[in-house]
């Protein structure tokens, strides 16, 4: 994932929240499960599988992490997320 898809993927996750979280942040939010976030909901939501998949790798999220913070974000708000189709 390069600097400028990682810039128009925070800049999507991020654009309905007042606060800003930088992809540290955001990655942290995946990796302890943080579903409370709301960029969490975006991230899974409004970005792609693909682009999900870079930017946990880029950020040291384990893929079975981020499968588990998946799961536990469809579980709560009922959605049906495409990483976990």
């Amino acid at each position: 994932m390069t600097q400028e898809m990682q810039t128009a993927l925070l800049t999507t996750v991020n654009a309905p929240y007042q606060t800003y979280l930088d992809g540290c942040a955001l990655a942290a939010a995946l990796n302890t499960g943080d579903i409370a976030k709301g960029q969490v909901n975006s991230f899974f939501m409004e970005t792609t599988v693909a682009d999900q998949l870079a930017f946990a790798k880029l950020h040291g999220v384990l893929e079975n992490t981020l499968t588990a913070t998946a799961t536990a974000f469809a579980t709560w708000s009922g959605q049906k997320l495409p990483l976990l189709a």
